[in-house]
């Protein structure tokens, strides 16, 4: 009888796992696509504007570039880490590390946004007033990496707890989750408060954006009414000038929007239970909870939306590498090919 009762708990033990892999298949499959398009996007984006010490909008872009990719080479693994652990996630110190580092590199992120934001800004709105210069963005950049980090110690620290689930045939379930349910009152007060910082930062960027789009609207109706003379010598200066502006309006706003569930998603999850969840809507939720990393992701093909220079670059790298490989290739073969020069005897 016991026998019995130890086959039956390990037979519904591996239909459970089996359920689980079923339902995360679909955000799995999404991690690996955000992880192989990533990667080398961003890449493209560090080479390109290497020279980030030729203006202050390189600069920062340049920056944004890089935290990107370290999204993507340790947020994706991570999260399909815990896909595939999910459930069997125990390792709490990971889970708190991992976690806080991300936080401190959205935290990050959203500030240097709202530097780059405040810079398009002033450009545009205060052109006579103070500008940011190369000296004094650095400061500003480092002053964004120092308050991601201070507020990502908390994650590392003591907050992030891992949740539990009952599987049933007493066995629990643990994950890192993104979830507030079941979490000590100190980690929700933290995570509202980083809700907060998020909703302030929206509405400040609307604001900024509104009055940067109001802006160029009365610029191009004054241009228009008299295109001569200087003008047209500054028309490749304000495009360059609208051209940075979009870039930084559609960057800022898919941070936002992609952003959006993952500080909602307390509000939006509660009184749902995975366990009755269908597959199809498990895996959306699971997909949902990490639409964040489709910010670290997209910033590639903004670039390259709105600057011709930037294509243009990043066909030119694909052409190189694609050259280089030939040139190898035909080294090789020149290498191993045998020698038709002896003579016969």
């Amino acid at each position: 009888m016991d026998n019995i009762t130890v086959m039956d708990f390990l037979t519904k033990e591996d239909h459970t796992k089996k359920l689980v892999r079923e339902r995360l298949l679909a955000p799995i499959v999404y991690l690996i696509i955000v992880l192989i398009i990533g990667i080398p996007g961003n890449t493209f984006v560090l080479i390109i504007y290497r020279n980030y010490n030729n203006n202050v909008y390189r600069k920062i872009i340049w920056t944004v570039g890089a935290l990107d990719l370290v999204f993507c080479m340790i947020g994706t693994p991570f999260n399909l880490g815990r896909m595939f652990n999910y459930y069997n996630f125990k390792s709490l110190r990971a889970c708190q590390v991992i976690a806080g580092m991300l936080d401190a590199g959205i935290i990050t992120t959203a500030h240097l946004l709202m530097l780059l934001s405040v810079h398009r800004f002033r450009q545009v709105c205060l052109p006579l007033g103070r500008q940011l210069t190369l000296t004094t963005v650095s400061y500003f950049i480092a002053g964004c990496f120092a308050i991601g980090v201070i507020l990502g110690i908390p994650q590392i620290a003591v907050f992030q707890p891992l949740a539990t689930t009952d599987l049933g045939n007493n066995v629990t379930g643990y994950s890192c989750s993104v979830g507030w349910k079941d979490s000590p009152q100190s980690w929700k007060n933290y995570n509202t408060f980083l809700t907060s910082i998020f909703l302030l930062y929206a509405f400040i960027l609307l604001v900024l954006y509104i009055l940067i789009g109001r802006t160029i609207q009365i610029q191009n109706k004054k241009r228009k009414k008299g295109l001569h003379g200087k003008q047209l010598q500054s028309a490749k200066s304000t495009n360059d000038s609208h051209k940075m502006t979009k870039i930084a309006f559609t960057v800022s706003t898919v941070f936002a929007f992609s952003y959006l569930p993952l500080f909602v998603n307390e509000w939006a999850t509660k009184g749902l239970n995975e366990k009755e969840m269908d597959l199809f809507t498990f895996s959306l939720l699971k997909i949902v909870q990490r639409a964040y990393l489709i910010n670290h992701v997209v910033n590639p093909f903004i670039y390259a939306t709105f600057d011709r220079r930037f294509r243009q670059q990043v066909k030119s790298l694909i052409v190189c590498r694609k050259m280089h490989k030939e040139k190898v290739s035909d080294t090789d073969s020149s290498a191993t090919k045998p020698s038709t020069s002896a003579t016969s005897v």
